[in-house]
């Protein structure tokens, strides 16, 4: 496969994938104190149980667009709502519907 090929692949690949913040916390006093304050904004994010592949001392994290991460840190940091790590989640979200995943 050349390299026009191959990013034609990945550019197929990019096109299903949805990108995801994902933001942990030390503690669940935090992820609520998350979801109440963003709740104001206009921001579409989920709370949502920490998925396997990440570790965190509080179960629930939250869930937000990748080009939304920056707004949702400044909105936890004006608010002082300490979040533990910042992971960046990518999904095939359409694979996953057709095999019946369902993420809530």
């Amino acid at each position: 496969m050349n390299q026009s090929e191959q990013c034609k692949s990945v550019k197929k690949i990019e096109k299903w994938m949805t990108t995801y913040a994902i933001i942990t916390f030390h503690t669940t006093h935090f992820s609520l104190k998350a979801k109440k304050v963003l709740e104001k904004s206009e921001i579409h994010f989920e709370t949502i149980p920490v998925p396997r592949e990440f570790s965190s001392d509080c179960g629930f994290c939250l869930k937000a667009l990748w080009e939304e991460k920056d707004e949702v840190v400044n909105i936890l940091k004006e608010n002082n709502v300490e979040f533990d790590r910042i992971f960046r989640w990518e999904r095939d979200e359409e694979r996953e519907k057709k095999k019946g995943f369902r993420f809530v």
